[in-house]
């Protein structure tokens, strides 16, 4: 495993941020500053927290052979063009219990009792607040993920919006069902619209499409709307693999955290 070459990146061991309850394994967290933390500070950022931690750099041999995200170059080149305010990037590495940590338990309903999104919350983020320059509030805190990560994300910030107010979905995992026999669709369909800004894509290839289509049709009937506080794109020949992913990520990107 490669890791982004450079002062900016961090590496907080396990040790440190050791899950509190439930059946999830302790995992180092990744941090990758943006340039302008060094000039300024006492300046503040936004921060994204990632899922599948491990694959989102510029690794070219990691992900069987499709290649990291490379968010850590997108974000820097994406903020010197002025196309993004700088944002801290938070990679949390999936673990051997990926389904497990990715999915809901009893119920898409539930959340408070679950593992993972209560390491996530309860832990990495207050670590992650009290040792790095974030801006802490609900506004300037995104999920991002895909596959399984992409439902993670969504479903958390659904579920946590005092905490998350964005959340980017690439190739989302839509077929997962809670132990009631309900999708994330069915979750969706009972939902009001909440103050969230939503990201959401897919490819063509084997990639969930038809039901992803379904996903971003619900988001518009609940009331979010397209460009304004949603997001919907589809690759068109796009696979489901990091090499897709790191093509298509800067428009998240962009959505998410614009220069106002």
């Amino acid at each position: 495993m490669r890791f982004p070459d450079s002062p900016r990146f961090h590496i907080i061991e396990a040790d440190k941020v050791r899950p509190r309850f439930g059946r999830i394994s302790s995992r180092p967290i990744y941090v990758y500053l943006p340039e302008e933390a060094e000039r300024d500070r006492r300046r503040r950022f936004p921060v994204l927290y990632c899922q599948d931690g491990q694959n989102i750099w510029d690794d070219p041999h990691c992900c069987f052979g499709h290649g990291g995200w490379c968010l850590n170059r997108i974000v820097d080149e994406l903020t010197s063009a002025g196309k993004i305010e700088p944002v801290i990037l938070v990679g949390i590495p999936n673990s051997d219990q990926r389904f497990r940590d990715y999915t809901p338990r009893a119920s898409f309903d539930e959340i408070l009792d679950h593992p993972y999104s209560t390491f996530i919350c309860d832990v990495v983020k207050r670590y992650v607040d009290r040792h790095f320059p974030t801006k802490r509030d609900r506004k300037h805190t995104g999920l991002l993920g895909s596959s399984l990560g992409g439902l993670i994300s969504l479903w958390m910030a659904h579920k946590l919006p005092e905490t998350f107010g964005c959340a980017a979905c690439l190739s989302g995992a839509f077929q997962v069902r809670d132990r009631e026999g309900r999708s994330f669709l069915d979750f969706l369909s009972t939902r009001e619209r909440q103050a969230l800004r939503i990201y959401l894509d897919c490819g063509t290839v084997k990639d969930g499409a038809a039901v992803t289509r379904k996903v971003a049709r619900q988001y518009r009937e609940l009331g979010w709307s397209e460009r304004d506080n949603f997001l919907y794109f589809e690759d068109a020949g796009a696979q489901h693999n990091e090499r897709y992913w790191r093509d298509r990520v800067w428009r998240a990107l962009v959505f998410l955290f614009a220069r106002d």
